[in-house]
């Protein structure tokens, strides 16, 4: 209970401070401020796991509890990553073309949420120890192949495209920050 109250008076506070500079952007769902802001963080921060494995849906609760303590879930849910073995990414490259012309939509790469888990486990401050950080890092995995490969992968990338578009609209300076001059992907 604590840990929560601690929570909600850091995000609060960060939300005051944020409002106070003046930001002329349009305030983010996340107490994120917009200079560390992702397309990602504009998507939703929960997403229907009820038809993954018993362990899957476990890990799922304890990545949504731990990663919020340092942002809003919504930037894992909705991050274009997806860790493919190399075995994994020529069966993709024959079966998916597409899934491969555009990192913004779908950036493919072998132990890509490894890295970013153990990034994120060495910050200051982060709740995620041990094999908590594991099972996070499967679950990432799973679902990222589930959600944005095969049938799912036209809906994913139609999904990924509305945030890009919202989010270069909404947060210019800090699209063009992450993106450069690129032009969000056109939206369906």
């Amino acid at each position: 209970m604590k840990n929560i109250a601690i929570l909600l008076a850091v995000l609060l506070g960060t939300a005051a401070s944020g409002a106070e500079k003046g930001n002329k952007e349009k305030e983010p769902a996340s107490a994120t401020a917009v200079s560390d802001l992702y397309p990602n963080d504009l998507g939703p921060a929960e997403i229907d796991v009820s038809a993954y494995p018993k362990e899957m849906k476990q890990s799922y609760k304890m990545m949504l509890f731990k990663c919020a303590a340092c942002h809003t879930p919504a930037r894992p849910i909705n991050s274009q990553f997806i860790e493919l073995s190399e075995a994994e990414q020529v069966k993709f490259k024959k079966s998916d073309p597409d899934l491969f012309k555009d990192q913004r939509l779908a950036h493919i790469e072998d132990k890509i949420w490894n890295r970013y888990v153990k990034r994120m486990m060495s910050k200051p401050g982060c709740p995620i120890k041990g094999d908590d950080g594991k099972k996070i890092w499967e679950f990432l995995v799973y679902d990222s192949k589930v959600r944005k490969t095969g049938a799912n992968a036209a809906a994913w990338r139609k999904h990924r495209r509305k945030l890009l578009h919202e989010f270069a609209e909404n947060y210019s300076d800090a699209y063009k920050k992450l993106f450069g001059a690129a032009p969000a992907p056109k939206e369906d």
